[in-house]
C-alpha cells in the first residue's frame, strides 16, 4: 500500500469522481476525510472506506465559505494530527442554467466561480500553512479539459477551470522548496450520475478520440498516483485524463 499512514482530504467526495478518488486513496492505505455539502452521502462513503479497514471521517463542508473550509481543516488536525493530501475535487457547472455568453448572468458566473475557483482557494489556504510547517504535502486540483480548450455554452465553467490551472502552476512554484507537490488533473466528459442525467453521453462522444465517456475510477487512478511517492518529481503539471478530447476531433 503506497499511502499507508497518510491522511487525505477529498472535497466533493460524496459522489461521482470524488467518491472514486476517496475510495482509491483508501485502497492504497490512506485515511480519508470526505468533505462535502451532502453529509448523508459523505457518511456513506466514509462507511465504505472504514469497511476497507482504513480510517475515515465525513465532514459537512461548503467549500465556498472560507470559515467552513478552515473549520474542516482544524477538525481533521484535531482528529488525525496531520494532513498529507488535499484533493480539491468539489466543483461543477451551472448545467441547468448553462447559456451562451451573450445570455449569461452575473449570478450564474458568481456561482460557478465560487464553487470551483474560490472553493479551491479556500480549502488550499486552510491547509497550506500546515503543509509548509511539515515541509511535506500533495495537493491535486481537479480542473477540466474545458479549462484547456473551452466549450461553447460553458464560458463561465471553462474560465473557472482555466483559473484552477493557473492557480496550480503558480502555487507549485511558491511551495516547491517546501517539499509540497501541486498538480492538476483535467478530466474529460465522465460518466457520473450528474453528467448522465443532465447531458446525454452521446452528445460528447464526437469530441472524444476514444469514442466513450470516461469512468470516475479512471480519473481517480491518476489522482491517486499523483499523491504517492512515485510522483515526487512531478509538480506544477496539468495532466489531461480525457480520452483525447483536449486535442479536438481531427
Amino acid at each position: 500500500m503506497k499511502l499507508k499512514d497518510k491522511i487525505g482530504i477529498v472535497t466533493g467526495g460524496a459522489n461521482g469522481i470524488g467518491r472514486a478518488i476517496a475510495l482509491g486513496l483508501a485502497k492504497e492505505g490512506a485515511g480519508v476525510v470526505v468533505a462535502d455539502i451532502d453529509s448523508d452521502q459523505a457518511n456513506k462513503v466514509a462507511d465504505e472506506i472504514k469497511a476497507l479497514g482504513c480510517k475515515a471521517m465525513a465532514i459537512r463542508t461548503d467549500v465556498t465559505k472560507f470559515n467552513e473550509a478552515n473549520l474542516m481543516a482544524k477538525t481533521v488536525l484535531e482528529e488525525f494530527k496531520k494532513i498529507d493530501i488535499l484533493v480539491n475535487n468539489a466543483g461543477g457547472s451551472a448545467r441547468e442554467r448553462a447559456t451562451l455568453f451573450c445570455e449569461s448572468t452575473e449570478e450564474v458566473w458568481d456561482y460557478v466561480f465560487r464553487i470551483n475557483l474560490k472553493g479551491t482557494f479556500n480549502c488550499t489556504r486552510a491547509v497550506i500553512e500546515h503543509m509548509i510547517q511539515r515541509r511535506s504535502g500533495k495537493i491535486v486540483n481537479i480542473a477540466s479539459d474545458t479549462g484547456l480548450v473551452g466549450y461553447a455554452g460553458f464560458v463561465d465553467y471553462s474560465t473557472a477551470k482555466a483559473g484552477i490551472i493557473g492557480f496550480t502552476h503558480a502555487l507549485a512554484k511558491e511551495v516547491a522548496s517546501c517539499g509540497i507537490n501541486v498538480n492538476a488533473v483535467a478530466p474529460g466528459p465522465t460518466a457520473t450520475r450528474v453528467m448522465l442525467a443532465s447531458l446525454p453521453g452521446d452528445k460528447f462522444k464526437q469530441r472524444i478520440g476514444l469514442g466513450r465517456l470516461g469512468k470516475p475510477e479512471e480519473i481517480a487512478a491518476m489522482v491517486v498516483f499523483l499523491t504517492t511517492e512515485d510522483a515526487n518529481f512531478i509538480t506544477g503539471q496539468v495532466i489531461p485524463v480525457c480520452g483525447l478530447s483536449n486535442l479536438g476531433t481531427s
